[in-house]
């Protein structure tokens, strides 16, 4: 089976099993239908592959570079400084929409919404909760979860995924003080409102022992969540790879059987690399959509040599780069670092079929990165 049918799979296997348990509530019954809406995506996938374009089946499009909080070691910080040099404008609420519209038309069948904080962008954000069909995680870090947001999420193909870091001790310095209690909070509000929401946790080897212990694992089970996503750390800040978790670690994570009994499916990111035969960025299983329209490989790895913005998704999925990326993913076995594409700008700008790849791979190394490590990470 191609390996693009398996991730699919795979990805909505988790939503139909989060969809499980809720009595009363009319969100199984959405992502059930979100579910079935991805019969049709995959078959205008197909439509798509007879012609010679790969489309994934997941765009992540993160919406803003803005953030209200300062998470110590992130990586969309790292890579892409508000106020560096060059750095274009984000794209308008009506041109993410039209691009979003076209990704549907092209087959994508789950648009993940991130940033940034991308709830800085609430009125992208509800427009984007009336498309057909689509099924929208949005990655928030909690702050702008009010009462009117989980009245959208109840009523719409929305899945909120709040970001915690461990206990309130690990989450707090990350993130800043009160912040622990404030995702909780929002968790008991959507939990009492019947919303089915996420939890995701940036996995570094400070804080694996806890998150992967079984103790942390039960009492996140009692907020109500309905999936986990753990995301291993990518040192994309200069001065971090301490953080990027041990052989040992990665081992204790691979070993899917201390997930077993939990009432929530657990999706681990990046993606594994090996059971899908190679990397599944510049489309196989997903492509990112940058918040000043770029088409990059991956969130993890901002290369890019086209803009969805200024052109459409259709070019840019179809752009030098990408194919390249493609016809050589066997390549791109998983690393210390989690992704296995974020530090292979030497590849990248090896690679003889792309003319673009060199200039790619220069403007991704080039971007400044946070130059300390950060202690308390």
């Amino acid at each position: 089976m191609d390996s693009s049918v398996v991730f699919t799979r795979r990805i909505f296997d988790f939503f139909r099993q989060a969809s499980k348990g809720r009595a009363g509530s009319k969100r199984p019954a959405r992502i059930l239908e979100a579910a079935l809406f991805q019969r049709g995506q995959a078959h205008k996938r197909r439509r798509e592959a007879r012609q010679g374009l790969v489309v994934p089946p997941i765009l992540i499009a993160s919406i803003t570079r803005r953030c209200n909080l300062d998470c110590r070691g992130c990586y969309s910080k790292a890579l892409r400084p508000q106020g560096a040099n060059g750095l274009a404008p984000e794209l308008s609420d009506a041109r993410f929409m039209e691009l979003f519209r076209e990704a549907l038309d092209l087959g994508v069948g789950i648009i993940l919404l991130a940033g940034g904080e991308p709830l800085l962008r609430r009125s992208l954000v509800e427009e984007a909760s009336r498309l057909p069909g689509v099924l929208l995680p949005v990655f928030t870090n909690g702050t702008f979860v009010n009462e009117a947001f989980i009245e959208l999420a109840a009523d719409s193909s929305i899945v909120p995924v709040l970001s915690l870091e461990g206990d309130g001790t690990q989450t707090d310095g990350r993130r800043g003080s009160g912040i622990h209690a404030t995702v909780h909070s929002a968790m008991d509000a959507m939990r009492d409102r019947g919303v089915i929401f996420g939890a995701s946790v940036t996995l570094t080897s400070r804080n694996a022992p806890k998150v992967l212990s079984r103790d942390w694992l039960a009492a996140l089970s009692e907020t109500g969540i309905s999936v986990l996503f753990l995301i291993e750390y990518v040192p994309a800040a200069a001065g971090t790879r301490q953080l990027v978790l041990t052989p040992e670690q990665k081992a204790s994570l691979d070993d899917r059987s201390r997930f077993e009994g939990l009432p929530f499916p657990v999706v681990v990111l990046p993606g594994d690399e090996a059971a899908f035969g190679g990397c599944m960025a510049a489309g196989r299983g997903f492509i990112h959509l940058a918040a000043d329209g770029r088409i990059e490989a991956c969130p993890f790895a901002p290369f890019s040599d086209s803009e969805a913005g200024r052109a459409s998704l259709r070019s840019a999925l179809d752009s030098p780069l990408m194919r390249a990326i493609r016809e050589r993913h066997g390549e791109l076995t998983e690393n210390s670092g989690g992704c296995a594409l974020w530090d292979k700008a030497g590849w990248i700008g090896g690679l003889g079929s792309c003319a673009n790849a060199k200039a790619a791979a220069a403007e991704a190394g080039s971007r400044p990165l946070h130059q300390t490590a950060d202690a308390a990470l």
